[in-house]
């Protein structure tokens, strides 16, 4: 995984060697688990709101950012098809 800044913000460029995990930090509201993405030098963390009553919302996000996830892999997975049976 590789960040850089671009117009927009910073992109990270991730890969089959990027690591997704889920870590806990605690106990309690103050010490939500949090969502990691990790490889090569870059590290980003998904961390909920202390606030409790947000986290339904997060919940929500998460999902969203799930379903996208699956929209992407199968675009990619289509076009890297494509693309091998065009060389072949």
């Amino acid at each position: 995984m590789t960040a850089t800044w671009d117009g927009l913000g910073l992109r990270w460029t991730v890969g089959a060697g990027t690591e997704v995990t889920v870590e806990e930090t605690g106990t309690g509201a103050s010490h939500p688990p949090v969502l990691v993405l990790a490889g090569g030098l870059c590290v980003v963390t998904l961390v909920p709101s202390e606030d409790q009553t947000a986290w339904a919302g997060c919940a929500v996000f998460l999902r969203r950012l799930r379903d996208h996830a699956e929209e992407l892999a199968a675009l990619l997975e289509a076009r890297a098809g494509r693309s091998d049976g065009a060389q072949g």
